[in-house]
Formats: structure tokens, sequence, C-alpha cells
């Protein structure tokens, strides 16, 4: 199976990071929010931060961006401000929503789990937190060295959490069903393990993805896309125990974020382009 650029918006800055909430959220280095539709067409856009996006997320027609003032903040889809939430004052790289709970991981390795924008727990992993994903009641946590899998119950605990596991890996990362996706050390290869600590997480496959590191992952039902330096977009296919390649196209540019939907995927790439690809 192919892949296909459909689409191309160009801006006059650089994209940095990337969500989907029924239309396309893109955060720039000039600290802007700028949408799209499906299709690229330009949407409103509005100034979140004084300087460069580290985190976006969108869900449930709320946006949730942080930057290097170690602050979040809410808005509408619309672009009004709702509330700035409280931090650890450190500077917050990863904005994840499950649920109804935004899971903000900062440099110093604290989570902060947010619940109607009120800080409802607080947990500290021991190091920077440059992914994180939740199957609950297991959050997976990653810097470049290992990733660390803590039980965790929010509504039991503001800051109690249980080490179940560690693994040797790097960000990104992600869960699909009963599968856990993660870059290996080197940022070449991609390694898929069983996301259960019956088989303390077993590995099933490693296979090879890019010459060069790899950035930006993203995860929609049985199908990874990944990105990176090399500038070329990947598609696998979870396919039980295997990652089966599903395509590839070239973009030229190094790859600063991915977000994929069920007939799509959007790539920020370096140069000042967001690209839509579709499988074909």
């Amino acid at each position: 199976m192919a892949l296909k650029i459909e689409g191309e918006a160009k801006l006059d800055t650089e994209p940095c990071v990337v969500a989907w909430d029924n239309k396309l959220f893109v955060g720039t280095a000039d600290g802007f929010v700028r949408t799209f539709d499906a299709n690229l067409s330009p949407g409103v856009s509005w100034p979140a931060h004084g300087v460069q996006l580290f985190a976006i997320a969108a869900i449930h027609g709320k946006v949730y961006t942080s930057s290097n003032d170690a602050g979040i903040r809410v808005w509408s889809a619309e672009g009004e401000k709702q509330a700035e939430l409280t931090t650890a004052e450190e500077d917050v790289g990863v904005l994840r929503v499950f649920d109804k709970c935004l899971y903000a991981g900062d440099e110093s390795g604290n989570v902060l789990v947010y619940e109607d924008n009120v800080e409802k727990a607080r947990y500290n992993v021991l190091e920077e937190v440059k992914d994180l994903w939740l199957s609950p009641p297991y959050m997976f946590t990653v810097r470049d060295l290992d990733v660390t899998v803590t039980e965790i119950k929010p509504d039991e605990s503001k800051t109690r959490f249980v080490t179940r596991h560690t693994m040797e890996g790097r960000a990104p990362l992600r869960v699909a069903g009963t599968r856990l996706v993660v870059m290996a050390r080197g940022g070449n290869n991609m390694r898929l393990h069983d996301a259960s600590v019956a088989t303390s997480f077993k590995q099933l496959q490693e296979i090879k993805v890019s010459d060069m590191i790899v950035t930006s992952m993203s995860v929609c039902g049985d199908y990874v896309w990944t990105g990176g330096w090399d500038g070329t977009i990947r598609r696998y296919k979870i396919a039980i125990d295997v990652l089966e390649p599903a395509g590839e196209v070239v973009l030229g540019s190094c790859i600063n974020g991915l977000v994929s939907t069920p007939d799509s995927a959007y790539a920020t790439v370096s140069g000042g382009k967001v690209v839509r690809i579709k499988a074909t």
C-alpha cells in the first residue's frame, strides 16, 4: 500500500507540534496556534505563548498548550483563553489527554494530572518526561534510555505510585490496544512489546525504521506512523505480534510533529510546511 501527499499548507514560521480534534491545531516557533480543516484550509489563529510551543493537545473542543514559561494554558477551539493551570514551575514538554484528564510531563520528571482544570494528582518518575502514554492503571514514561511503567490510581492517591517495570527505549512511544510501540535507544529501530504486566511487557519484535533519528510517532487503529530527521513518513500495520510495512513517502525535510486519523496523517515539516498524507 502506497502513501500519497494529498495537500500542503505553507507557514511563515517553523511548525513544531500538532494535534487533532475534528480539525488540525499546529503550534509554531513564534508561539501561535494555527488551525486548519481536514483539507488544510486555514482557520483561526492566535498567540498562545510569547515563544515556541513545546506541546499541544486538543480534545472535546479544548486546546492545551505549553512553552518555556513553565505554564499550561487552556483555550477554546476558537482561541478564547479559558484557564492557566498551576504547574511544578518546570518546562512542560508533553501534554496528553486520556478520558477526562490532562496529563502533563515536565523536564524534572513530574507528571501532573488535571481534571476540569484542577490538579488531581502529581507523580515524579525521577527523569525528564519526553513522552508518556496511559493504559490504565499503567502509565508509560520515557526519556532517551529507558521506559518506566508505573501503576497509578489518581482517584485513590494524589502522589503514590508503584514502579512495575523498566525496559530500554526512548521517545516517542505509544500504546495501541494490547501492544506497546517504542523507539529503541539509538532512535533508528522500533520495538513492539506486549503491553501487559503478566508477560513483563515482553518484546515481540524490533525492526529498523530509519537511518536517522525518529522524532515523531502516531497510532490510529492498527497502524503506526513514524517520521523524523530523514524527512520520510513511514506507516506500519500491527499484525498481532509483528509490524508490517504499509507504505512510505518522502517529504524532504525533518518531521517535527505527526498526528494520524482514520483516513489521513498530518505532518509538520521543518522549513514551514504542514502536509496531509493518505494511504492509497
